[in-house]
């Protein structure tokens, strides 16, 4: 069980340069870091025991040490290391939040381009504008990924053909989703 020293607390609360910080800090350390690990394990003790002592810094000059009637300075102490971990639990749980709900958004956002782009193909597809051929050599080279050649010589027409139908349906397929996503 840790002592407390009323010069201590008096130095270091006279002075917050004091090179007696040095000292409480290794005296309570230890205290404070297994009142942390046993209550807060998910908790950055190293941060919270610093914010700790930034507050106990500010109030130290106030605070007036009276066991009988306002109890131990521990308790004191470990009060205002309770709060600061429960704060860091609070920010934790915030951004944890944030990040899922970013997460769900993206998956959303990606959800609806997917399903935008799978409308698009449908649509494209079915547009009787365009013959089977043209279909066809669109599904390979674009959606199958066959080579452009290979394709140019099953369908009996040239490369440069295979890529001018290939990049005429993309286009055309882009400018739907565009619309499917702008709607």
């Amino acid at each position: 069980m840790t002592t407390t020293s009323t010069t201590l607390l008096k130095t270091i609360g006279a002075d917050v340069n004091s090179p007696r910080w040095t000292e409480f800090v290794a005296k309570y350390q230890p205290v404070m870091e297994s009142f942390l690990a046993s209550r807060f394990p998910t908790v950055s003790a190293e941060d919270v025991m610093q914010e700790t002592l930034v507050v106990l810094a500010r109030k130290l000059p106030d605070y007036r040490y009276a066991p009988d009637s306002k109890g131990h300075f521990r308790n004191y102490l470990l009060g205002i290391l309770k709060n600061k971990a429960r704060e860091e639990l609070r920010r934790q749980d915030k951004a944890a939040l944030a990040e899922a709900a970013a997460r769900d958004v993206k998956e959303e956002d990606g959800d609806w381009r997917i399903s935008a782009f799978e409308v698009a193909l449908q649509q494209l597809l079915a547009d009787p504008r365009h013959t089977e051929r043209t279909r066809q050599i669109f599904i390979r080279t674009a959606l199958k990924g066959e080579p452009p050649a290979a394709v140019a010589a099953l369908f009996g027409t040239t490369r440069n053909n295979v890529d001018q139908i290939k990049n005429r349906m993309i286009a055309e397929l882009r400018a739907i989703a565009t619309r499917l996503v702008d709607e």
